[in-house]
């Protein structure tokens, strides 16, 4: 069979706060030796493509921005499809309004007539920020958040997520938010078209049941996870095909799947 292509999780399969995740970088170069594409992809609002790309290199690992495919990038490509160029309220970081800047949207924080309210992870939220965000909904602007994860990690503290913002929208507004990252099957699809991987020979390496193991089997990928980061303790359900104690046990597990 061809060599596997892989969807791999930054955060808690790459690094842990700010160290490498052990034998991380050699595993990369492994795939590479093997044939084997990857695409990092990750829920993370709160870094750009290359911010991302800044910190695997000063963590030793050797990956280019196009072998990263971050929650804001495919919001971006949703916009673009849907809209085109569009006026769009934010609730996120300055990297996630740069990013829509550059391709071309315009970016306000005020109230203001807009095609669509756009939900990033920031570190301080409010919630006047959810009040003009509910009264642009209700005047008809599309309720976008980039994902729903409940919590994140910073630097060995767990802070509270952008699900609790959109939980916070959903409770004042009577349209359902779109959600662009994952677990949604369509951040998958999307990430297949990107990396011009084949569905059925593609695996998701991830920590997170919940985001990474089931998105990727709603999206009719095979999944691996690993026990270094978010459900390190967690039963296995029946539908993850693989696990592994770390990412640094990958090579092995690859020669006894697909052969050396």
């Amino acid at each position: 069979m061809p060599a596997p292509t892989f969807f791999i999780d930054i955060d808690g399969v790459l690094y842990g706060g700010s160290a490498p995740v052990a034998e991380g970088p050699s595993v990369i170069e492994f795939l590479r030796q093997q044939g084997s594409g990857f695409l990092l992809v990750t829920n993370t609002t709160r870094m750009s493509q290359q911010e991302i790309q800044q910190k695997l290199t000063g963590l030793g690992y050797r990956v280019q921005d196009n072998e990263i495919y971050p929650v804001s990038l495919a919001a971006v490509d949703y916009i673009n499809t849907r809209y085109g160029a569009a006026r769009c309220f934010m609730i996120g970081d300055a990297s996630l309004e740069t990013l829509f800047a550059e391709r071309g949207h315009t970016v306000v924080r005020t109230e203001e007539p807009v095609a669509a309210v756009i939900m990033g992870l920031t570190l301080w939220p409010h919630f006047g920020e959810i009040d003009i965000a509910r009264r642009l909904v209700n005047a008809g602007a599309e309720p976008i958040a980039l994902h729903a994860d409940p919590t994140w990690p910073d630097e060995g503290v767990t802070r509270i997520g952008l699900g609790s913002m959109v939980a916070a929208l959903e409770v004042v507004i009577s349209r359902p938010i779109t959600l662009i990252g994952k677990p949604q099957p369509h951040f998958f699809t999307a990430a297949l078209e990107r990396a011009g991987f084949v569905r059925e020979n593609t695996i998701m390496i991830g920590d997170s049941l919940n985001s990474d193991i089931a998105g990727a089997t709603a999206a009719g990928l095979k999944s691996l996870l690993v026990r270094t980061g978010n459900s390190a303790a967690e039963p296995l359900p029946t539908s993850c095909d693989w696990e592994l104690p770390s990412i640094a046990e990958l090579p092995g597990w690859y020669q006894t799947q697909f052969g050396s």
